[in-house]
């Protein structure tokens, strides 16, 4: 371990001769430990003056390893925390894990995995450090504000995110109704050279032919009944900007004509003028149709398809990102919680369940109604599974474990990993479907996973 991925690690743990061992094991390498019996006073200890990495007990009387983890989540959220437990099964591995865990752990700890799980966790510390360090130097935001998840599916979208993005090209997004295709947008736009500059939408859906004509390329006075005063349009207010187009495949094919001349031109006229005007421009379209159908049946022009699909972007449904729900619910409950005023609301284990086995066809805008309404309904501090809509409670619940799974000390969370996922397969007779709802993941990741671990 070299000298700078030492650090302070705070330790808790109820049981004197383990948190003993620990202390000591982690004080040979040169770090600070701080020891705690009682996490409360650990907790209050290290936001007051600052840390790198808790190592907690999983069962403590007062404030269970669960809890310290949701706590620090919450208020110190760059620091990891690696939880130690001697009750170790599949489903409390799962459980801490999915919490935000960087490591779990079974007692008696073996040192060199302890030592392990600590230096790696330091080394998460530091490069969160070091990317919010990049951050205050570049002087804006980082650009792909809002869109939460881990899981493969998400950290492609965010490949190609960061891979278009410094590049001219115009982008087509595609994905289901509510699946983020805006946020999407605006991360291409906020990482993009024209990040300083306009980002405008447009829904093309929610506006009447008659007036998006208007929208997009202005009008002067007397154009139509209603035009008292001429007034630009969207590719005029965007110069040197981003203008995404929501909807694009519900545009007529009279407005599909201008819309090229505009790409292509890159220059506008305004209904009624006579002026061209220049509109450097670049266009991020999305849509939740099959456009690509759409040219084969004539419905929208081939020219445009292949102007504004220069780079694709396909948002998964939610039913496919699963594993990205607990932490899509802890992003969405802290903002509904800011923008009314209140203080957020928690998932109650129970509610979560209810919300990772719905299908979600509404995709994370549903997602966040339930949240909303649930917050609005809920009596206490946490949202239990009745305070939720009836869409999500009425969803066919996926099969669950008949008993926690005992997993010997000597396993690593790899190897609880692959269990978990040999037991699921087992309890649902090798249906991958059903055992992805039973283990809470994605069905493409179960497949990543049956092939990573050779799995038969």
């Amino acid at each position: 371990m070299n000298q700078k991925e030492k650090g302070r690690v705070f330790v808790f743990d109820d049981d004197a001769d383990s948190l003993q061992s620990v202390v000591a094991a982690l004080r040979r390498d040169g770090i600070d430990v701080f020891p705690f019996a009682d996490p409360r006073e650990g907790l209050a200890r290290i936001e007051a003056e600052g840390g790198d990495v808790v190592v907690t007990d999983l069962r403590m009387p007062g404030l269970t390893g669960l809890e310290v983890l949701r706590h620090v989540t919450k208020k110190i959220p760059d620091v990891p925390v690696v939880i130690l437990t001697a009750y170790g099964t599949v489903e409390g591995a799962i459980e801490a894990v999915r919490a935000g865990a960087s490591d779990f752990l079974l007692k008696p700890v073996e040192i060199p995995r302890l030592r392990a799980a600590v230096f790696k966790a330091l080394k998460e510390r530091g490069m969160r450090r070091e990317i919010e360090r990049l951050r205050e130097e570049a002087g804006r935001p980082h650009g792909i504000e809002g869109i939460v998840g881990s899981s493969r599916a998400m950290e492609e979208v965010l490949r190609k995110i960061r891979l278009v993005a410094p590049t001219r090209m115009n982008v087509l997004i595609t994905g289901e109704s509510g699946t983020g295709k805006e946020l999407v947008a605006r991360g291409v736009h906020g990482l993009s050279p024209r990040a300083d500059q306009p980002f405008l939408p447009l829904n093309c859906a929610a506006i009447p032919e008659t007036l998006l004509e208007s929208e997009l390329f202005g009008h002067e006075r007397g154009a139509f009944t209603g035009a008292t005063a001429s007034r630009p349009g969207k590719f005029e207010n965007a110069e040197g900007g981003t203008l995404f187009l929501d909807e694009v495949g519900d545009v007529s094919p009279a407005i599909q004509s201008k819309l090229l001349r505009a790409i292509e031109q890159k220059e506008v006229m305004r209904v009624g003028g006579s002026q061209v005007i220049h509109a450097d421009v670049r266009i991020i379209a999305a849509t939740n149709q099959d456009l690509k159908g759409r040219v084969e049946t004539k419905a929208f022009r081939e020219d445009l398809y292949y102007r504004l699909n220069v780079f694709n972007i396909v948002v998964p449904p939610l039913r496919e990102r699963r594993e990205d729900i607990p932490k899509l619910c802890d992003h969405l409950l802290a903002l509904i919680g800011k923008e009314n005023g209140l203080p957020p609301k928690r998932l109650s284990p129970t509610a979560l369940k209810s919300l990772l086995a719905c299908r979600w066809p509404g995709n994370v805008r549903q997602l966040r109604n339930a949240l909303e309404t649930a917050t609005l309904v809920s009596q206490g501090e946490s949202i239990e599974p009745g305070d939720l809509p009836t869409e999500v409670t009425q969803a066919v619940l996926p099969p669950t474990f008949a008993e926690p799974i005992p997993l010997p000390a000597s396993r690593t969370l790899g190897e609880m990993e692959r269990d978990a996922i040999r037991a699921a397969l087992d309890q649902t007779a090798g249906n991958k479907t059903l055992a992805a709802k039973l283990l809470g993941i994605g069905l493409r990741t179960l497949h990543r996973k049956v092939k990573e671990y050779g799995i038969e």
